[in-house]
């Protein structure tokens, strides 16, 4: 029996930023790899590298009956057009939809990684309660199936799968993200000379506390003329929570630079002292993940995900979700204090090389892969 098996993620850019290095390790041991995905111009990108593309109409945040109805069909038939043995489905609308998918085929193991809870169940709105209730009982009833295996990245998502979601811990295998590049992402000195730069890396989107940022950045600014803020990444309008371009316009000047997507993100680090993130909850954010490896110091918000690689005293400051002042006088202390960057910027790359490396990532999950394998033949 050929070995097969699929990725099911919500867009092309997501698969090839976090995804790529593990089909290709996935590749090299004999795999047939397929990928489902939302074509956003960057399809092509992943076919480069002998992959089976499958172009899905998927939009992101969309619980509309008709929408998943449409998708779960396009998936299904993916399904039984590649005959595939394992389905590996990203992000948690991904899971949905391929559990829906495979409702009744238990031939197939199935791997969830829940990539972060995502803006759903942060939401507070009465919708977003019924729509989370539901899909708590939805994740019950499928996590108990002997065919599946559940990947979180933290220890808050694991706590949560194995108490509210009924899965037993056995079923659930913490692996940190994506993991980084260690070699690719080597450690740099800060910058010698000023200004102090903090740098923000990933979408923008409010979840990512990216108004907070600038606000609190203002706001140490009135005390420090000596610092610099550096927004690298994308507006992201199809995310239920976009930040609009008139907004960063509005904010952009002299001591605030908007580069847009930047290619090679080593070269943002390669400028800056600081890391920043302030997320309202993530997975295991990628972004700090290469700034602690490049050994800068950080800033973030005390959310799951982040306090994996960002820990409080170690190698970062963790503030409060939405206190723009005491996001104001983290900046200001770190901006004064060189001693704290480089103490804090060593601890970030010991932490990225235990058990945050993209190797370690990849092994462990090969390694989860041949263990469902082996139950299949």
């Amino acid at each position: 029996m050929s070995k097969k098996i699929l990725y099911l993620v919500t867009e092309d850019w997501y698969f090839l930023s976090h995804r790529l290095p593990l089909a290709l390790a996935t590749q090299k041991k004999g795999y047939e790899v397929y990928v489902a995905c939302k074509d956003t111009g960057k399809i092509d990108l992943i076919k480069q590298h002998n992959f089976n593309c499958f172009n899905l109409n998927i939009q992101r945040g969309t619980f509309s009956f008709f929408a998943i109805l449409k998708n779960v069909i396009e998936i299904k038939r993916v399904i039984t057009k590649t005959n595939i043995s394992i389905l590996h489905a990203v992000s948690v609308q991904s899971v949905i939809l391929g559990l829906l998918a495979t409702f009744f085929n238990h031939k197939i193991k199935f791997v969830a990684a829940l990539t972060g809870l995502g803006s759903l169940f942060l939401a507070r709105s009465f919708k977003a309660k019924i729509i989370k209730y539901f899909l708590t009982l939805f994740f019950i009833l499928n996590f108990k199936k002997t065919n599946i295996k559940i990947i979180v990245q933290n220890k808050d998502d694991k706590n949560y799968v194995n108490k509210i979601l009924l899965c037993p811990k056995s079923k659930i295998s913490l692996i940190r993200g994506s993991g980084v590049d260690i070699n690719l992402h080597k450690f740099i000195e800060e910058p010698p000379h000023p200004p102090i730069i903090l740098s923000y890396v990933g979408r923008l989107i409010k979840d990512k506390g990216v108004e907070d940022l600038i606000k609190a950045f203002k706001r140490a600014y009135e005390k420090n003329k000596n610092i610099k803020l550096i927004l690298a990444g994308s507006l992201d309008t199809n995310n239920i929570r976009p930040i609009s371009k008139k907004y960063i316009e509005n904010n952009s000047g002299s001591n605030i630079e908007f580069l847009g997507e930047v290619e090679d993100i080593r070269e943002i680090w390669k400028i800056s002292h600081i890391a920043v993130l302030l997320s309202k909850r993530e997975g295991l954010p990628k972004s700090l993940l290469e700034a602690a490896a490049s050994g800068r110091a950080i800033i973030s918000t005390d959310v799951p995900g982040s306090r994996e690689i960002a820990i409080n005293s170690v190698n970062a400051i963790l503030v409060k979700k939405n206190d723009i002042e005491e996001i104001s006088k983290a900046i200001l202390l770190l901006a004064a204090r060189h001693d704290l960057r480089k103490s804090y910027g060593l601890k970030s790359r010991e932490l990225v090389e235990s058990d945050m490396s993209e190797e370690y990532v990849i092994k462990n999950t090969l390694s989860l892969y041949k263990s469902l394998y082996e139950k299949i033949s």
